[in-house]
């Protein structure tokens, strides 16, 4: 009796979209661990709390968003955690109350959270660091112009 070493088409087809949800979940793993370590790398450095921090960057990301044009500013926030809700939460929690016109804006933003200068002014330029840091240098390239 001999076996049949053909691998059949359903099977092959099974085992390639086995491959792909594999590669794909793997994928989404990753892209979600570097945002969580941005969070820690600038609780860690700047002394903030895990609150601090989110709220300083929902409102860097409110400011980015109003500068940037639209598939730019995505690209941007797929880096951060959880951009879209910290971004509402910042909103919500009255961090963000107007347009944000220029950095002075942003940086006296942060004082709602507790965050004075000068560590204020160091937050963003930490963002751009570790943005850097981590490969991402179009998404740093992107947040560095619009700090200038």
């Amino acid at each position: 009796m001999s076996a049949d070493r053909t691998v059949s088409p359903y099977l092959a087809f099974a085992i390639a979209l086995c491959s792909l949800a594999f590669l794909a979940q793997s994928h989404a793993i990753s892209a979600a661990a570097p945002a969580a370590e941005l969070v820690a790398h600038l609780e860690q450095q700047l002394g903030l709390s895990e609150r601090q921090v989110r709220g300083a960057l929902g409102a860097l990301l409110v400011f980015a968003r109003e500068r940037l044009p639209q598939p730019q500013f995505d690209e941007l926030a797929s880096r951060m955690p959880n951009a879209d809700q910290i971004m509402q939460a910042v909103k919500l929690q009255g961090v963000v109350t107007r347009p944000l016109d220029d950095l002075d804006d942003y940086e006296e933003t942060l004082s709602s959270l507790g965050i004075g200068r000068p560590l204020a002014e160091q937050f963003a330029p930490a963002v751009v660091d570790w943005l850097g840091a981590a490969g991402y240098s179009k998404e740093r390239d992107m947040l560095a112009g619009v700090l200038h």
